[in-house]
């Protein structure tokens, strides 16, 4: 299935074939990467790439003549590779990249005798205006047939080295294209199995809610009919903002901390005086986007596993504040705790999974203990806006 994936469309090879065609051979160097495609940036690398071709061709000279080229001869091979090297640049621009590209789809035969016949044309048409502007510093050079050798060679050089670089090119951006999109569709499974995760813990927790919920209603009915109505609007209050609140990527967290307001109505009418809210949101923080449901396992760990074993119950606290770009939410109870080291169960996994997903290692989620007694969990989140 991931090799399926990854297989590039025709529609993303047409786009990388014509980002080829119009590159520079010098962008096979990742450092040349660094620069915005443009007119004077492409005369540069040229100059640069013709110049390391004279280098190339000296050191190969000297190599077989065992001589050291002297200043003139120096001269001319700079003037000839400079000549060569931008009537190439020339001709490939004006071949364009509807030319170029429409060539490159019939095949690398195609392609490679397009780049012979245009490096030939070039070297050809180059040479004779090195010899133009050099004069009589070449003329006894016109009749050798070394020059004529020499011409030869170079164009079949330089036909050779671009086929050799555009192949290369566009292997490599076929393979990088390829691992950009594998890893694209692994992000998407991940996030799609996140959302299946929290698809899963709200079909485990919201049946034991609805079914505690619904037998406390029943049982109030009789004994005091205003509590099981308010108990019963707070219900649906929070299971219609959590029906909303899975069909959406984001939320705000003045509609988060109204959601967790009607969860805590909710308890607060069965749990009586044991249980003690306090919720504080800054105004200037509530179209804050946040993902949705952040907080509600959370407030719900703190309830089943702090507050409702303890006798007496006590209080929970949830806070919305600033530290410097940072959007700090703390979820503090004065329950018998559960330590530090506790990863706080499949619900603040969940919300771990769901922060590294969505800010990488920017996010934090931590667990601290609530002097005297109880938790704090502490959630951060970068450039909250």
């Amino acid at each position: 299935m991931a090799a399926h994936d990854s297989t590039l469309t025709d529609a993303e090879r047409e786009r990388i074939i014509v980002a080829q065609a119009n590159g520079h051979p010098l962008e096979m160097f990742p450092w040349f990467r660094r620069w915005a495609p443009g007119l004077w940036r492409d005369l540069l690398y040229t100059f640069i790439w013709n110049t390391g071709f004279m280098a190339v061709f000296v050191l190969i000279g000297m190599v077989a003549t065992l001589r050291v080229p002297s200043p003139g001869a120096l001269w001319v091979a700079f003037v000839i590779s400079q000549c060569v090297g931008y009537t190439l640049h020339g001709l490939f621009a004006l071949g364009g990249c509807t030319v170029e590209t429409a060539i490159r789809r019939r095949g690398r035969l195609a392609t490679t005798l397009y780049y012979m016949a245009m490096s030939t044309v070039g070297v050809v048409a180059g040479f004779a205006m090195g010899t133009t502007i050099l004069g009589s510093l070449v003329a006894p050079l016109s009749a050798d047939l070394r020059w004529f050798i020499a011409i030869v060679a170079s164009s079949l050089a330089i036909s050779l080295v671009l086929a050799i670089i555009f192949f290369w090119r566009e292997r490599s951006a076929l393979a990088e294209a390829a691992l950009e999109r594998a890893q694209r569709r692994a992000a998407d499974i991940e996030r799609e199995a996140l959302v299946a995760n929290l698809r899963a813990l709200q079909a485990q927790v919201e049946p034991h809610f609805l079914f505690n919920t619904l037998a406390n209603v029943t049982s109030l009915i009789d004994a005091d009919p205003a509590r099981a109505r308010h108990m019963l609007e707070s219900f649906i209050r929070f299971l219609r903002a959590t029906l909303a609140a899975t069909r959406q990527s984001s939320t705000t967290l003045g509609e988060e901390f109204a959601l967790i307001g009607d969860f805590l109505e909710v308890l607060k009418v069965r749990m009586g005086d044991r249980l003690e809210v306090r919720l504080d949101l800054p105004p200037e923080l509530a179209a804050a986007r946040v993902p949705p449901m952040l907080l509600q396992p959370v407030v719900e760990n703190a309830i089943r596993h702090g507050l409702e074993p303890k006798v007496e119950g006590g209080r929970i606290e949830m806070r919305a504040g600033r530290d410097g770009d940072r959007l700090r939410l703390e979820v503090a109870d004065t329950g018998v705790g559960f330590g530090e080291a506790t990863s706080g169960g499949l619900g603040l996994s969940n919300i771990r999974e769901r922060l590294r997903l969505a800010h990488g290692d920017a996010a934090r989620l931590s667990i601290r203990g609530n002097a005297p007694q109880g938790t704090i969990v502490v959630i951060e989140i970068p450039g909250a806006a």
